[in-house]
C-alpha cells in the first residue's frame, strides 16, 4: 500500500487578506430587565429539566481584601478548622466582640451549611 503525498504546508502558512468588519453595522445592545432574564432562565430550566440557581448575592455585602502575616493566617485557619467555622466568621465575631455592630444574621459559622437546604 502506497501512501499519498501530503499537501504542501506552504498553503496553510500563506496569510489571508484581513477582512475588516463594518463597524457601522454594529448596533447598541438591547437593555433587558433583570426580572426578565430571571424569568426566562427559570422557564428554560423547567423546559429542559435543568437546575437553575438564581440566588442573588445580598447587595448589602461587600468584599474586604487585606494582607495579613502568614502566622496570623495560619492561626485563623487552625482555629476555623477546629471550631468548624469559616475565617470570615472568626473575623466578624472578633469585630463584634471589639464593639462593632455586626448583625446576628450575618454571623454565619459556615456558609456551606446554609446552601445545602
Amino acid at each position: 500500500m502506497t501512501k499519498s503525498p501530503l499537501p504542501p504546508i506552504t498553503d496553510a502558512l500563506t496569510p489571508r487578506p484581513a477582512k475588516r468588519p463594518n463597524l457601522r453595522d454594529l448596533k447598541a445592545p438591547q437593555i433587558v430587565e433583570d426580572s426578565s432574564v430571571s424569568e426566562n432562565s427559570r422557564a428554560l430550566g423547567t423546559k429542559w429539566g435543568a437546575q437553575t440557581s438564581l440566588d442573588e448575592p445580598d447587595p448589602a455585602m461587600t468584599s474586604l481584601r487585606m494582607v495579613i502575616p502568614e502566622y496570623v493566617d495560619r492561626q485563623l485557619s487552625l482555629k476555623a478548622a477546629e471550631a468548624k467555622v469559616t475565617k470570615q466568621y472568626l473575623v466578624l465575631k472578633a469585630l463584634s466582640d471589639a464593639g462593632y455592630n455586626v448583625r446576628e444574621a450575618d454571623l454565619i459559622e459556615d456558609k456551606r451549611k446554609r446552601r445545602r437546604r
